[in-house]
Order: C-alpha cells, then sequence, then structure tokens
C-alpha cells in the first residue's frame, strides 16, 4: 500500500499541484481542510508524513491535536511558510519538525519526505545505508537504533542535541541549514531558543569531530548558517 501525505490546506490550486507531484512520486495524497480531519488522518497506519500551510489558520488546532494524541512524534510534520515569514519560532514551539518556504521546490519536498518521515516508497534515502538506519557520510557513521556515533571508527560522545544536529547534516550534506531550521532539529517543540544558542552548539559538535577528523567538516557559511561539505569547493 502506498505511503500517505495528508496535506492541509486551503489553497485549492496549490493542492492539486502537490497531489499531481506526490501521486507521480509513488504517494497516496489526502486532504484535509479542518484540524479534526488531519488529527483523524494522523492514525491511519500509512500516514508517514503530515503537510500543513501556514497560509491557513488552524495551525496551532493542528499541532496541539496531535500532541495531545502522542501522535507529533511518530509523524514528522512540515510547515509550508512564506519566504518572509517571522513565524519559526511560533512554529517550533507548535511541534513542526521543518519549515518548507513557499514558493515550494518539489525537490525539497522529496528531500523532506524521504530522509524526515517514518517510510517512504523506496529505501534510498541520501546519506543513508539500504538498512534506513545508518547515516554515513566522510567518515563519520551514525547508528539510529542504538543512538551511537563512529569516526573513523571511533566511538564520539555526543549529548543528544549535538546528535540530533549531526543527524540532520547527515541526512541532508552540501545543503546550508539556517539556524531556525536547526533549531527545528535539535530542539524539537522546547522553549524558544536563541540562534546564539546553535552557534554553540556547533561549536561543541566541531570539537568533537576534530580531533578525529583533522578537520572541520562542518563548515559556516556567512550569515546563511552551516553546512557539512562532502565535495570539494572553495575555500572557506
Amino acid at each position: 500500500m502506498k505511503p500517505v501525505v495528508v496535506l492541509s490546506s486551503e489553497d485549492a490550486e496549490f493542492c492539486f499541484l502537490l497531489q499531481y507531484i506526490l501521486e507521480a512520486e509513488g504517494y497516496a495524497v489526502c486532504l484535509a481542510a479542518k484540524p479534526d480531519q488531519v488529527i483523524r488522518l494522523a492514525d491511519h497506519p500509512n500516514t508517514h508524513a503530515i503537510l500543513l500551510d501556514c497560509l491557513a489558520d488552524n495551525l496551532e488546532a493542528v499541532c496541539d491535536g496531535l500532541r495531545r494524541g502522542d501522535r507529533a512524534g511518530r509523524i514528522p510534520i512540515a510547515a509550508l511558510v512564506g519566504a518572509n515569514s517571522d513565524r519559526h519560532i511560533d512554529l517550533i514551539e507548535a511541534g513542526i519538525d521543518e519549515s518548507l518556504v513557499r514558493p515550494l521546490a518539489p525537490a525539497r519536498l522529496l528531500q523532506f519526505l524521504k530522509n524526515s518521515a517514518v517510510g517512504g516508497p523506496r529505501g534510498d534515502d541520501l546519506g543513508q545505508s539500504g538498512s534506513g538506519r545508518t547515516l554515513r557520510q566522510l567518515e563519520i557513521e551514525m547508528d539510529l537504533a542504538s543512538q551511537s556515533v563512529r569516526c573513523r571508527g571511533r566511538p564520539v560522545d555526543l549529548a543528544p542535541i549535538g546528535f540530533r544536529l549531526l543527524q540532520r547534516f547527515l541526512q541532508f550534506p552540501n545543503t546550508v541549514h539556517s539556524r531556525p531550521s536547526l533549531i527545528a532539529a535539535g530542539w524539537r517543540g522546547r522553549r524558544p531558543v536563541d540562534p546564539r544558542t546553535v552557534d554553540v552548539h556547533i561549536g561543541r559538535l566541531r570539537q568533537a569531530l576534530r580531533p578525529l577528523t583533522g578537520y572541520d567538516a562542518i563548515r559556516t557559511v556567512r550569515t546563511a548558517g552551516y553546512i557539512l561539505q562532502t565535495r570539494a569547493t572553495g575555500s572557506a
């Protein structure tokens, strides 16, 4: 049976376009206009992800209902936001896992579904082994089942936030991650996080990896965020 993506939006044209794209990729799409419909569909055994359009007014109601049903941690939730949105902290507090900026690039949406959702139409997730339980990039290997990290065969001791941040970098290598997106990955649903706190934790992550790699695999992209660089580019 096809994996189900629940899409909640009041923009009918946008819904039909996304439905066409996702169905062509092997997903089944369920459209849900009301919060109770989204929450009910979250209980479907084949639901793999939920997409919420922030142009609608039901975002908080949906997230609150999912949290009460203890589903938010099981099913990844992405918010579709405008390019100038200032709601990143509000979305994190609401329990959103990822913010996808509109106009939405189909490749970015599919990347989220393949790497963040609990399942998908194929098992070739970016950065993952065939089992889907191990992430490997450069000399770094993360075992999701045992929640452990090794670099060049040696164990890496990471705090939970550092582990989640590294997981995001391994899932999406050669991608610039903004501080709000890293907050969503590392501090899911917690109190508001100062972007400078991200810099502190990235520094700790670098300190943990540098003695084993011999260099900083996580690079700073000025004014934009951070990137795990696995392909050669210009100098930092």
